[in-house]
């Protein structure tokens, strides 16, 4: 299939591109800007310049494809605006559906999450009902991308596959390498009781693969996640093992980390800089979450197969070879 990847620059957007490439697929890569030299894509992949923002951009990029994964949107930047948020993450999500709908795209496999509906207690089933917490710039936009997607498809008939990944990991992603780095220098956030639910990203990557083909679950919301969550004291006993060092005996309290990152991401919104330090990257050790993914049996019949220690073992391996750690 020729398949379009937009956000193909980012973690699982790259890696999405060389697995559907290894896998045979016929892939474009949607990017801002020509990377220098291949940037760690495979050499089969084709580049398409364009921005989720610019409709007319996407369709050259779309021509003649089959399928649309959306990927893109902006992520983990406190210090930009809910408007700067609102453009590519719901606008541009409108964006990419129409003009796949107008240029003939089959379908578009559409990459929300979790994070939309996980208040309350876990486990959460897709059923949850929609509810990010107000101030998450990324959450609350995410969902109204979500809810357009659901409504685009009712109103139209359009073919469009929902994804809500877990949390995310694997080679290539250098957002956890902060919490690498506190393992093997011993120190850690306390953990308390808290359970995270991961999701390997080769894993997803195949779940995004029967998204293309699936027959059934439009306009479903789907959690794709592992067979179970993980405690995250265990989490970070998987980690030290992995690296080869002891357990972190240094505990810090995650009440003054959380005061702290309130404080010093408020200090930098006001600077209009990224702060080192956010609310968003403090629930990694205070929220727990947990799902009851069965649409993606039911949809896709997909069940994760990676389990979390090999998957830790892979991801620090990376870091070791690449310099991270």
């Amino acid at each position: 299939m020729k398949i379009c990847v937009t956000g193909a620059t980012g973690f699982i957007g790259k890696q999405l591109s060389n697995y559907l490439d290894g896998a045979g697929h016929d892939v474009v890569a949607l990017v801002r800007s020509q990377p220098e030299g291949k940037a760690g894509f495979n050499d089969g992949i084709q580049f398409a310049i364009g921005d989720v923002r610019d409709s007319d951009s996407l369709k050259a990029a779309f021509e003649d494809c089959e399928v649309v994964m959306h990927l893109a949107a902006l992520f983990n930047h406190p210090e930009l605006s809910l408007d700067d948020y609102k453009a590519v993450n719901v606008d541009g999500v409108h964006n990419v559906l129409q003009t796949a709908s107008d240029v003939g795209v089959g379908r578009v496999v559409h990459c929300s999450t979790v994070g939309v509906a996980s208040d309350g207690t876990p486990p959460y089933s897709e059923s949850a009902p929609y509810a990010p917490p107000e101030w998450d710039k990324y959450e609350t936009t995410k969902c109204a991308g979500e809810k357009l997607a659901r409504k685009f498809h009712a109103d139209t008939g359009y073919p469009v596959i929902i994804i809500r990944p877990a949390q995310v990991y694997g080679p290539g992603d250098e957002g956890k390498i902060k919490f690498y780095r506190m393992v093997k220098k011993g120190v850690i956030v306390n953990p308390g009781k808290t359970l995270k639910h991961l999701i390997y990203v080769e894993d997803l990557c195949r779940a995004f693969e029967l998204a293309a083909t699936c027959d059934d679950g439009f306009g479903e919301p789907i959690i794709v996640a592992s067979s179970k969550p993980t405690a995250l004291t265990d989490l970070i006993s998987m980690v030290a093992k992995a690296i080869n060092v002891d357990e972190p005996r240094i505990r810090i309290p995650a009440l003054p980390i959380t005061i702290l990152a309130t404080v010093v991401e408020y200090i930098f919104n006001l600077i209009d800089k990224k702060p080192p330090i956010f609310r968003r990257s403090t629930h990694f050790f205070t929220k727990s979450v947990a799902f009851d993914a069965h649409n993606a049996e039911k949809y896709l019949g997909f069940s994760s197969e990676t389990t979390t220690e090999q998957g830790v073992k892979n991801t620090a391996d990376w870091y070791v070879a690449n310099g991270h750690i």
